[in-house]
């Protein structure tokens, strides 16, 4: 008689493991809300920090008030939300001036819509040159929002866990 070594396993849980797994990456609806919700409230904490999602601050206001850019009725901040579904997950912002402020802008004419001029400070102009926007990125992806995905991602996928 030869000698063996025999080993069985019950690989019943292994199996309930990987059906469930192969289940919940059919569908990925409830993270990808998930992860919209985190980025959403990501995003909108930059307004108080003032700090581009690369790490670098925003570059201060030209009036040298020392106020925090993008932050004077909260409008831009609020208008933040977020759009998924079984496979994407993205962020808006609705606000008209926010691609502004994301991207920048060039120098620009300001002229009057209704009058023949502009007012300010009590000096009357045809028009003003505006020296443009400077980026004050809000909107993109953080080293610690990149981590919060991965550990959302790795939670919903683990069948004891998530």
């Amino acid at each position: 008689m030869a000698d063996f070594l025999k080993i069985e396993v019950d690989d019943a849980k292994l199996r309930a493991w990987f059906s469930e797994l192969q289940r919940r990456g059919q569908d990925l609806s409830p993270l990808m809300r998930d992860i919209g919700e985190a980025l959403t409230e990501s995003t909108q904490r930059r307004f108080a920090t003032g700090i581009a999602p690369d790490g670098t601050p925003w570059e201060p206001l030209a009036d040298g008030s020392g106020r925090t850019p993008l932050v004077d009725t909260g409008r831009m901040r609020d208008d933040i939300s977020p759009n998924s579904g079984a496979d994407f997950v993205e962020i808006r912002a609705g606000a008209k001036q926010a691609r502004w402020h994301q991207e920048g802008t060039d120098p620009y004419k300001i002229k009057p819509r209704t009058k023949k001029a502009l007012a300010f400070d009590g000096v009357v102009r045809g028009g003003v040159n505006h020296p443009g926007l400077p980026a004050r990125p809000f909107i993109g992806l953080s080293t610690d929002d990149e981590a919060m995905i991965g550990r959302l991602a790795g939670a919903y996928l683990d069948p004891d866990g998530g």
